[in-house]
């Protein structure tokens, strides 16, 4: 297998590597006779893809109560009550008003105002908090908001003597009655969120939101209604259409239940996107806001870091972003339980909802968006969860997020789909390609794919790169794109991760695996890591389009120029002893135009300090939460990494003037 990983490796892994590996049966299908057994192993094999291991499940969730315990919450005369059906949980609940004040301000916040006391996991909490005229910020009492009076309510929750459980929170919408008392309407508790908005289909955008009931859903834009077609339903989807390109509209949400309770949402303000090619384009890119376990409170939230996640969104809406790409790392995930996975995920979006309420949010995968199977004693091996249609970390992450289906089809069915972790659009002049290098994970080593089958962190399955590469060559045809955007999790060109990434020191041998006979084995895919690097970034650095390949991962910002003349190692040249790593670091040729590999993984994941050793060299990096903003306008491409400092100052840490400019140097 090439050289011994180092413990840098390990030590970011959230579970030492597996110990001892054993190979185990899924299902063998056998005969007496030679040539059958020869038969069997050439013919294609319709179950999984992976050999089941015999080592006994552990079960892992990073949430400590279900989305059930969460919205188990009543209006009851003049109060809110909840019970968690833990009598061993305690804590606090505070409730406020939300949005507040939202005829200032799309930009949708709370400002709690009552709290009490949780014992043997249950709360009342008066609704006098929100609902009297000393506290009717919103104007609910005098009707001055269309939206459905709605508060929000967030647990600080505690189990036995001391033990953390975390902040959990949601909303709850409500009627108030002439008697003073209340009754609970239709709660929209996710969402509405504008998806599907780019110059694609200018005219058009596609809005979701999630209720806490079966409802009926339209949207109303301006004097127009759009009704949603499937019914009664939780999840609501509607889609916009022949609306003008680059242009400002209102709109709310309505749901109605089938006895007739409706609930609306406030006005927000959404403008379309532009046509192909036409005006300048403002966006910010971040990623890795998983919580650490470490710092409490919002730094601990449904396993987000809501704390600095909120400072971004408000940056990135304070510079007049368009949209946001986060590809990965979102939440904490780990999770063997596909419930918590999705409630971690509806957490990530309650942080992002200020934001995506009017402007959309295109999302990747990263390596902690994982729904999983564990296995032994210590749970040091993991496989992507299966059924791979329904509970698979891919199925999971797109049942909860929107985003564009056009990506690529999967070469194996028997894999999970590449639908909305792999896609691309275009904004304007920009066109974005997002794909995902941590698909079909197996970890936590290298060792577990070599065994099981899988994909190791940062390897790209051919059906994808030939999709890349596809779209690459589009867009650098189409005379509408000026500027092309790749992003993706695991760094191609990692300076922390130097033993994982697209990278791992330089080993070939390292590759996804595959069970694609009968054989009870797996076997490895034609190129190795290397290769498919080098395969990647030629495809981007012979477009004279592509600005940057952003990637994430490292708990940091950095960027590096990578051209031909950059020493990157080309394979197999540069193995000199032909054990599959490379011993020395070439220039690639082929990398004619010089492209910005930038890292933007400030999001608020635990920060790591340590840069590791690396044929390339960054020309900036710091480990300061932040983001990145990029503008297209004016004839050129601008990068900044805004900081996300402790006071919020937003102070501008690195630049780049032009990412275009490097094209002249062939560097």
């Amino acid at each position: 297998m090439g050289k011994k990983k180092s413990k840098e490796e390990i030590r970011r892994l959230m579970i030492l590597a597996i110990s001892a590996l054993m190979l185990f049966t899924l299902v063998s299908c056998s005969s007496s006779d030679d040539d059958d057994d020869k038969k069997a192993d050439e013919k294609p094999l319709s179950g999984l893809p992976v050999i089941m291991p015999t080592l006994e499940e552990v079960p892992w969730t990073q949430t400590q109560i279900s989305f059930e315990q969460l919205h188990n919450i009543k209006a009851e005369e003049g109060n809110l009550s909840i019970d968690l059906e833990q009598p061993d949980i305690w804590g606090q609940i505070y409730i406020g008003p939300y949005p507040f004040e939202p005829q200032n301000s799309d930009f949708d916040y709370v400002r709690y105002t009552k709290s009490a006391k949780i014992a043997e996991g249950k709360a009342v909490i008066p609704l006098s908090g929100v609902y009297v005229p000393k506290y009717d910020a919103n104007g609910w009492m005098e009707g001055l908001n269309p939206g459905t009076p709605t508060v929000a309510y967030r647990l600080e929750l505690f189990k036995g003597d001391s033990s953390d459980v975390g902040l959990y929170g949601s909303l709850l919408s409500l009627e108030g009655l002439e008697d003073g008392t209340f009754r609970k309407m239709p709660t929209v508790i996710d969402g509405p969120y504008i998806t599907l908005l780019s110059s694609n289909d200018p005219g058009s955008m596609t809005i979701v939101w999630e209720t806490d009931e079966a409802c009926s859903g339209k949207v109303l834009l301006g004097t127009s209604e759009y009704k949603e077609e499937a019914g009664q339903t939780t999840k609501h989807s509607v889609k916009l259409s022949g609306l003008t390109s680059a242009t400002a509209y209102e709109y709310a949400v309505e749901s109605t239940a089938s006895d007739g309770r409706t609930v609306r949402s406030e006005n927000y303000t959404v403008r379309t996107a532009p046509e192909k090619g036409q005006g300048s384009v403002v966006f910010a890119y971040s990623s890795d806001c998983r919580t650490g376990k470490v710092g409490g409170g919002e730094w601990e939230y449904m396993g987000v870091n809501l704390h600095v996640l909120n400072q971004t969104v408000a940056g990135a809406y304070h510079q007049g972003a368009q949209f946001v790409v986060f590809p990965g790392d979102l939440v904490y995930g780990y999770s063997t339980d596909t419930k918590d996975f999705a409630l971690q995920l509806k957490g990530w979006k309650q942080g992002m909802s200020p934001f995506w309420r009017t402007r959309p949010v295109y999302t990747g995968m990263g390596n902690h968006e994982i729904c999983m199977n564990m296995y032994g004693e210590d749970g040091n091996l993991v496989l992507d969860k299966w059924p791979y249609a329904t509970d698979s970390s891919e199925a999971i992450f797109a049942s909860e997020l929107f985003n564009p289906t056009n990506g690529p089809e999967v070469s194996d069915s028997r894999r999970p789909s590449y639908k909305e972790n792999a896609y691309s659009f275009q904004y304007g002049p920009v066109a974005v390609i997002v794909f995902n290098n941590t698909y079909w994970t197996t970890g936590f080593d290298v060792s577990s794919v070599e065994t099981y089958g899988g994909c190791p962190l940062g390897y790209i399955m051919e059906d994808q790169l030939a999709w890349i590469e596809a779209e690459i060559r589009k867009a650098e045809a189409d005379s509408t794109v000026k500027y092309i955007f790749l992003a993706t999790h695991s760094p191609i060109f990692p300076k922390k991760y130097v033993h994982s990434g697209t990278w791992y020191g330089g080993d070939n041998n390292v590759r996804a695996y595959t069970r694609k006979s009968a054989a009870d084995k797996v076997e490895p895919e034609a190129y190795g890591i290397i290769e498919m690097r080098n395969r990647l970034w030629k495809a981007a650095a012979q477009s004279s389009k592509v600005a940057a390949v952003f990637s994430g991962d490292e708990h940091a910002y950095h960027r590096i120029l990578i051209g031909s003349t950059t020493p990157v190692g080309v394979y197999p040249a540069d193995d000199t002893d032909g054990d599959g790593v490379l011993d020395k670091y070439s220039p690639n040729p082929e990398f004619t135009h010089p492209v910005w590999h930038i890292t933007s993984g400030g999001g608020g994941s635990p920060y790591i300090a340590d840069f590791g050793e690396t044929p390339w060299e960054a020309e900036r990096m710091t480990s300061a939460p932040g983001y990145v903003l990029i503008r297209a306008e004016g004839g050129k491409v601008s990068m900044e990494y805004v900081s996300n400092s402790a006071l919020g100052t937003g102070e501008v840490l690195d630049e780049v003037d032009d990412l275009m400019a490097v094209k002249k140097m062939k560097k």
